[in-house]
């Protein structure tokens, strides 16, 4: 099947996620040498898109959804699903999906976010020692995707995915897990629990 046959172009869409930065006095795209995207931009179309809407800075996944024709209010999930997805990860009814990072603990503050960036080798051989079996009948799933990231999938009975972050972001105090709804409070101790 050719597109050309429709009297269709081929054409590649690049995304060049996370390039959206103030000027010091340059952008870091402006300051980088980038000959084969300078390149590609002389060749072809460039711009900026506000993917979900003007002044609003939406997050990787539903700024992609988005771009590929999908209304993030309508299909969006949550990441978790997303990630588990991309690691061909089986998602049955009922499985809640987040995504994760490895980090660096001391005591009860977060040192780093994403535990010095690891390697995806070293990763790997954390993630094989991670899926367990937590109380309340809850099982544990994780497998680490790329360096840092990693997906939790927790799969029982009577599960939400109406719960808080654990993110620190900003105090990088080590937060339980909230439950957001009445019948979220099993999640949320499973994710505490993990």
């Amino acid at each position: 099947f050719s597109l050309q046959h429709l009297g269709m172009k081929k054409a590649i869409l690049l995304i060049i996620d996370g390039l959206g930065d103030l000027p010091t006095p340059k952008t870091p795209l402006q300051a980088a040498k980038k000959p084969n995207f300078d390149k590609l931009a002389k060749g072809g179309a460039s711009g900026l898109l506000a993917p979900v809407g003007r002044y609003i800075v939406p997050g990787s996944d539903v700024a992609h959804l988005s771009i590929l024709g999908y209304d993030p209010h309508k299909y969006y999930n949550g990441r978790g699903p997303l990630e588990a997805l991309g690691l061909g990860m089986e998602l049955r009814d009922g499985d809640v999906a987040f995504r994760a990072n490895f980090a660096t603990i001391e005591g009860d503050t977060i040192t780093d976010r994403r535990a010095g960036r690891i390697d995806t080798q070293t990763a790997s051989k954390l993630a094989s020692e991670l899926s367990t079996k937590l109380s309340n009948n809850v099982e544990a799933i994780f497998k680490n995707s790329n360096e840092h990231r990693g997906v939790l999938v927790l799969r029982g009975s009577g599960l939400s995915e109406q719960v808080s972050a654990t993110d620190p972001h900003g105090d990088m105090k080590l937060h339980p897990c909230q439950p957001l709804a009445e019948n979220a409070v099993k999640t949320a101790k499973a994710v505490d629990e993990f």
